[in-house]
């Protein structure tokens, strides 16, 4: 007898490669002509920048610069000044298999820098940063719905699910003249610079996405070498950006991430000679996963009520996403600086490392550190540079109290303030962005297909048209269906009853 199984397609997004490649740093070059010479070191920074990634076959290649920033004393009037080296760099890793129509997430990481001074004019940097790669695709999984055949019973199973509908990824670049105004004094060198994105909306269309986001820049500079006097200048820009992806419906759900790859701020001069205009030069990536929600039926069960079966069965895993997180969290704390006699702070900056994210007693909790960098001044109004570690904690709570609970957190530090609030203690003031899409993820039985012995035809109670059959409490009436070769729909009905559990111990009446 032949059968005819029903396949539904289901689309997810699929982790086929994470992994992780350490770069190292080793540099000895000396300073340029117009640099002064060094007295101390304040700051050695590596910050690695991701231009362009690609996959061929099963290989990964990962390229970009290394932008090295020295920050020290001048020798001769104590200032602050600034030297900058770029190192290109090309990374390789290997997949495993051979990937096509992937996203590639990618972030970097410093790991450790240390700097040397040979001579008050040459360097010896060693130092080392990692690529964290995530490669994902889009997967058909093809689930069993339903099987038709003569003398068959089924039993299915409902779920709610997320179907991909699609995963792209676009970049842009993003080129202005920033006019800073007189209000604050002339820049004569910029010491950092950084630059943030906040996505504010998001509209779907037929294949494509509009994007309304804005790009935070904070640009730290010295306004007098001399004196070393640091100003801050914060600037916002608008984005907006209409991204093509095949596959995206009208007002679908969508993951939208937008990243930072490259950026560079340079003084561009002016025809009065001020130093207010600035070039702004920004490469961004924008990742793309558009979801539809979706009921799919899982044939759980089957079996012949004519002759012998034997099911064959696979573990299918159903993921559905059931909240999102974004939430701005304040996290505040005391750092003690009794060894360095701060007499003022100059600026304050951090980054966010090791985040970790559990699900547990109805709340979702993020635990992570924050790496708090501060220039400032000691008692006799020189400057000076110091790092602290401090450790911050939040937790929101959730809906389901489901054990199969996941998330995935994408949490970044929108800004890092401190202030002095004693002679020996500063205060630290993070403003951290906490996101997060948490999901369900059940695991079923799932039919495949049934082999039925056409040969072996099963037995039944032919004495009688009803059997009785007294069932326990909380009893499955689809293994007492199953037991006497009938259907569930058969018993319901001969004994008026609705539900797929007796409710209490008691008589059935089995049609035969």
């Amino acid at each position: 007898m032949d059968y005819n199984i029903k396949k539904e397609p289901l689309f997810i997004c699929e982790p086929t490669f994470d992994g992780i490649v350490e770069q190292p740093v080793d540099l000895d070059f000396s300073l340029p002509d117009y640099c002064p010479d060094i007295q101390n070191i304040l700051k050695c920074q590596i910050s690695p920048q991701i231009n362009s990634k690609n996959i061929s076959g099963d290989k990964l290649y990962v390229d970009g610069n290394a932008d090295i920033l020295l920050i020290y004393l001048d020798e001769e009037k104590t200032a602050i000044r600034c030297c900058e080296h770029t190192c290109p760099f090309s990374a390789t890793i290997n997949l495993n298999n051979s990937i096509q129509d992937a996203i590639i997430l990618t972030k970097t990481k410093t790991e450790y820098v240390n700097c040397r001074a040979v001579t008050p004019r040459r360097l010896d940097i060693h130092g080392a940063f990692s690529i964290y790669a995530k490669v994902k695709c889009k997967k058909e999984k093809n689930i069993v719905c339903d099987i038709d055949g003569t003398g068959i019973e089924k039993k299915k199973i409902s779920t709610q699910c997320n179907n991909l509908l699609a995963l792209g990824q676009q970049n842009f670049n993003l080129a202005e003249t920033i006019d800073k105004g007189t209000k604050q004094p002339d820049i004569e060198y910029i010491l950092k610079t950084s630059v943030n994105v906040d996505l504010q909306d998001y509209k779907a269309l037929q294949n494509k996405v509009m994007i309304n986001a804005v790009a935070n820049i904070k640009i730290v500079y010295i306004s007098d070498l001399e004196y070393s006097n640091i100003e801050i200048f914060e600037h916002s820009i608008p984005i907006s950006q209409i991204s093509d992806i095949e596959g995206i419906q009208d007002d679908c759900n969508c993951d939208i991430v937008i990243e930072v790859l490259s950026h560079n701020i340079n003084i561009k001069p002016s025809d009065n000679n001020e130093n207010n205009l600035l070039s702004f030069e920004c490469k961004f990536e924008v990742t793309v996963s558009a979801y539809e929600e979706k009921e799919v039926d899982i044939l759980a069960d089957i079996y012949s009520t004519d002759y012998e079966s034997e099911p064959k069965y696979e573990k299918v895993t159903i993921s559905n996403i059931i909240d999102s997180l974004d939430e701005l969290n304040l996290a505040k704390c005391n750092i003690d600086i009794s060894d360095n006699n701060i007499s003022e702070i100059i600026d304050a900056s951090g980054n966010i490392t090791n985040v970790k994210s559990f699900i547990k007693d109805g709340k979702i909790k993020f635990d992570g550190k924050i790496n708090v960098c501060i220039f400032a001044k000691d008692e006799n109004s020189i400057p000076i540079y110091l790092e602290r570690l401090i450790e911050f904690s939040c937790e929101y709570p959730i809906n389901n109290k489901s054990e199969n609970i996941f998330c995935e957190e994408n949490v970044v530090l929108k800004s890092c303030d401190c202030r002095l609030i004693g002679k020996n203690l500063v205060e630290v003031i993070a403003e951290i962005q906490i996101g997060a899409f948490i999901y369900v993820e059940n695991v079923y039985n799932s039919v495949t297909d049934i082999f039925v012995d056409e040969e072996k035809p099963r037995e039944k109670d032919q004495k009688a048209a009803i059997t009785l059959y007294y069932a326990e409490d909380g009893e499955d009436l689809w293994n007492v269906a199953q037991k006497y070769c009938t259907s569930v729909d058969k018993i319901k009905k001969e004994n008026e009853i609705d539900t797929d559990k007796i409710q209490k111990r008691s008589m059935l009446f089995i049609p035969m």
